[in-house]
Formats: C-alpha cells, structure tokens, sequence
C-alpha cells in the first residue's frame, strides 16, 4: 500500500492565468501559467516554456502561452474542463518540486477560489467542489508526457476578493475593509467589518480586463477601419499604450485608448455604488493582475485606494494561511 502524503496547496485559477502556492519549509513556491486551453490531436509541434500537453480520460488539451487569445474563456463559470486542468496542471507542478510521488500517493489539502456568485450559493459550491475533488477518486493525468496520479483529501472553496485580510490579519482584525478583485473577466467586491464579511455586499460585475481588452479592440477596429484583435490590444498593453500599425506608431491612439480604460474605471466605481457600497470610513482594497494593469487610473479617481504590490498572488496567500490554520503546516 502506498504511503499517503498530505499536503497544502493554495491556487487562484482565473480566466487569464492561474496562479498556485505552497510552502516547502519555510519558504513560499509559486506557480503561475495562462489560463488558456484548446482541445488538440496529434500535436506535431514542439512545445515552448509555459505550455502543457494534457492527456486526461482519454482526451488531449493543450494549455498556456501557445494557445490563441481566442481561447479565454468568458463564462462566469468555473465548473468548466479548462479550470479543472489547470488546477490539477498546478498541482503537478508542485508535485515535481517536493518530488511527492517518490513517497507515496500525493494526498492534497487544497484550497481555490469561487466568484462570489457561485460562494454564495451552496448548490453551485457542492457541484464546484464535487466536479474539481473528481468525486472523491483518485487523479490520474498525463502532463507533458509525464504521469501523476493524486488525490484531493480535503477541498475549501473560498471568496474570490479575499486579498490580503488573512495574510496581515491585524492590519484589519478592527477595521472596515471593502476588497476589489479585478480579474480577466469579473470584479468582485466585498467588504470585511472586522474580518468578517458581509453577505450583502459581496457582489460580481463583468467588467474585467478581457472586457476592457474587447471594448478596445472593438473601438480601434472602427476607427482606423482594419481588424484589431484582442491579441492586438496585448500588445498594446505592454507596448505602454502605444498602437502600431505596419510598423507606423499612432500617435493619437494613446489617447483614444487612455480615455476608454478611464470610462472602464469608472464603470467599475459606478457599479459598486450602484450595489450598495459607497466606499465610506473604510480601507478599500485592489488586488488581482487586473489591479496593476489599471493602478495608476484608479489612484487617479480614488487617491486612497491601496493597490496590493503582490496582488496577483493576494488571494493564494490568504488560502495558504486558511489551510494551515484547519490542517496545520
């Protein structure tokens, strides 16, 4: 009989990337890949860095850098193959760095994330938890033509707009805190009194950076009259907001750009106060890679407004202590 071997693992599986941590001693390992996957057949092409051949129940999917933009995927949401494989993508990952399976049956502890939509309601939560635990049976997967198998002991389905509360939990134990999660495709709000959240507050608006990426490609396409892609505004987005066309910068493209990302912030702000939250006497928090993407447009608007520097990872070190808390290090 194999030995079991328990383990915390903490993942944040998000439309644009998923993102996992665990602790090997005391030191935090992280994972972080594209979120992007497409069906394949007889792949005959080699794989670069951040991609992954799956073969799982008989079906094979590619995941990471390699699969088109095309391929996010824009359902609210998670009980969806795409996020089971990159859960599992994650703990495979992390089951080569603590090489498990030379000691047994990995025999995971793991906590991921729910859009808040889905926490709420616990008829979405059970199918969620049920369909990532793989009914409670064993996985056996194929990751880049390596095989793994691992069980999900114990699973937690936690808020999505959790951030930093249970990483410095005396920065908040006696304060009102209201958290922004600026995902790919959602936001999510919720304010914490105390560490504790308030159920009507907690509430999901699709507008995240996929949106604000399609809005722009949309809005250049009719301008300049040639199809813009979501690929496109990418790279737009790392070219410091600059569009080129045939090699030639256009110069007034920043501003047609600056103002859109500008009137999503405000979408955003408008949202929230339109579901209750006003934003006042409290700590109001941004996390999640959309928050660095928009950092500067939302100080612009809200001058206090404290943007997590590890906010990518916000949410999974939040998980990370939940575990350890239950289960222990």
């Amino acid at each position: 009989m194999m030995k079991e071997i328990l383990t915390n693992i903490a993942i944040d599986s998000g439309k644009s990337s998923t993102k996992g941590i665990i602790k090997i001693g005391e030191k935090i390992e992280k994972v972080i890949f594209r979120t992007k996957i497409q069906e394949i057949d007889d792949l005959g092409v080699d794989i670069t860095k951040n991609t992954y051949i799956i073969e799982f129940k008989g079906k094979s999917y590619l995941i990471g850098d390699m699969v088109s933009e095309t391929s996010c995927d824009f359902q609210i949401t998670k009980t969806t193959i795409q996020h089971k494989l990159s859960i599992y993508n994650t703990i495979c990952q992390f089951i080569d760095k603590t090489n498990a399976l030379m000691h047994g049956l990995p025999n995971i502890n793991l906590a991921i994330n729910a859009p808040l939509n889905v926490y709420k309601n616990n008829i979405l939560k059970e199918n969620y938890k049920k369909f990532i635990q793989n009914n409670g049976e064993t996985v056996s997967i194929k990751i880049n033509g390596t095989a793994y198998a691992f069980k999900i002991n114990s699973l937690l389905i936690l808020p999505e707009a959790t951030g930093p509360l249970y990483i410095r939990t005396d920065d908040f134990r006696t304060k009102k805190a209201t958290i922004v999660d600026i995902g790919s495709l959602n936001v999510n709000f919720c304010t914490f009194n105390r560490l504790v959240p308030e159920l009507d507050t907690m509430n999901v608006a699709n507008l995240g950076i996929n949106v604000l990426r399609s809005k722009i490609a949309e809005t250049l396409t009719s301008i300049y009259g040639v199809l813009i892609t979501d690929a496109d505004v990418e790279e737009v987005f790392k070219n410091n907001g600059d569009l080129y066309m045939c090699g030639i910068k256009k110069v007034e493209s920043k501003e047609i750009i600056e103002k859109l990302i500008n009137k999503h912030v405000t979408e955003i702000f408008n949202y929230a106060r339109s579901r209750g939250l006003t934003f006042n006497n409290t700590k109001l928090v941004f996390i999640g890679g959309g928050s660095l993407l928009l950092k500067q447009y939302i100080l612009n608007q809200y001058p206090l407004a404290i943007i997590e520097q590890d906010s990518q990872f916000s949410n999974c070190l939040s998980f990370l202590n939940i575990l350890e808390i239950k289960y222990g290090n």
